[in-house]
């Protein structure tokens, strides 16, 4: 570590992993090429049944920032919650581990958190081969992501010291922790956001909030009913969402019926 990056902040880069060992070297070497160096790699493992954690071994054995522990959890927030408990930065962002990192990633966050004690520094990302980023809190009413336009994942650095504010992550959404999470900070009108004006990496194509269209649709609209202020403009919304998207929610309903008993 530089004499410069020891008058930075600690960032932690958080994971939650399992069964990710087709992806997981591609966000190491990203990490591992970061040119700020006053950084930590904290993975929680969920028992995985490939060989993540052995290739987890095999990269702390040469990255003394990487820290991991593999055991049983509910889910990618329970485990993101681990490896916020067990780190040790100032600021922290998270990491699917399809994710990669821009290499000046980490240096511009922590250059951004010089400027002016931000609780939130929101950076651009790649996101399905077009860039994706802009802050608009007066969107929120429609929802999370009408208001951040970027990734909770590699777009946003948050300060740690938030979660003993607000609580972690909720294990009432299963899929969009973070957007209550982002909600909540929003909310509350004590948080500072800032966006930046950067690209901090790749936002991975795999995350599971597109693979479930009516789990992400009913948790979105719990969030919007717990941190808005009017119910019946949200249950008109959350109407008006499903008419516009029944094709495709339809189609998943009958991929999950039941077959019949003969």
């Amino acid at each position: 570590m530089s004499a410069e990056d020891g008058r930075k902040p600690r960032i932690s880069v958080i994971t939650a992993t399992r069964n990710v060992e087709s992806t997981i070297a591609q966000l190491h070497a990203s990490l591992a090429a970061q040119t700020y160096q006053n950084f930590e790699w904290i993975v929680a493992d969920g028992l995985s049944t490939d060989s993540t954690v052995t290739l987890l071994e095999r990269f702390a054995a040469d990255s003394p920032w990487l820290r991991y522990r593999s055991e049983p959890d509910f889910g990618v927030y329970d485990g993101l919650n681990k490896a916020l408990r067990m780190s040790t930065g100032e600021y922290y962002v998270v990491a699917g581990a399809d994710d990669l990192f821009a290499a000046d990633a980490l240096s511009n966050y922590a250059k951004w958190c010089q400027h002016g004690n931000p609780d939130v520094v929101l950076a651009a990302v790649m996101k399905h081969g077009r860039l994706a980023g802009g802050f608009h809190p007066e969107r929120a009413w429609i929802s999370h992501p009408k208001a951040f336009h970027g990734s909770h994942s590699v777009g946003m650095l948050f300060k740690t010291g938030l979660h003993q504010r607000f609580g972690f992550y909720s294990n009432r959404f299963p899929l969009l922790a973070d957007g209550y999470f982002l909600k909540t900070l929003l909310r509350s009108g004590s948080v500072k956001f800032v966006q930046a004006d950067f690209v901090a990496g790749t936002f991975g194509e795999d995350g599971m909030s597109g693979r479930n269209k009516l789990q992400v649709l009913a948790e979105t609209w719990q969030i919007q009913m717990l941190t808005e202020r009017s119910p019946l403009l949200q249950i008109l919304l959350f109407l008006g969402k499903i008419m516009m998207r029944y094709p495709a929610l339809k189609v998943e309903l009958q991929k999950l019926k039941l077959p019949r008993r003969t």
